[in-house]
């Protein structure tokens, strides 16, 4: 191995340490919501990601942006979730066709 790459390791270990010590504030803070609307919503209509990102009509890859805390949805789709996460089986009544929306859970 390489003197200076093993010498970055060692000092990342240090920085490592001191962080978990509170010794030295970490560069980069993630925040993961642990009480995700969107995969709560989705959950509660027992959907896949692929089935619910067809019923509102966006591509998979934007639920998963919204679930995974990269993106944020917009304000009309906030409202809709909120909606499907206390009355789902109304939601999927009101859906144009349900069966549309293959890969439910039971």
């Amino acid at each position: 191995m390489d003197a200076e790459l093993f010498n970055e390791l060692k000092d990342s270990i240090r920085q490592m340490k001191a962080i978990e010590a509170g010794e030295l504030a970490p560069t980069r803070v993630r925040v993961v919501n642990p009480q995700n609307e969107v995969a709560t919503a989705r959950m509660k209509l027992g959907m896949t990601q692929e089935a619910f990102a067809k019923l509102l009509d966006t591509p998979v890859g934007t639920v998963r942006g919204w679930e995974q805390g990269r993106r944020q949805p917009p304000p009309s789709a906030k409202v809709l979730m909120r909606v499907a996460t206390k009355y789902p089986e109304q939601v999927l009544e009101c859906a144009e066709d349900p069966g549309d929306y293959g890969n439910r859970r039971s």
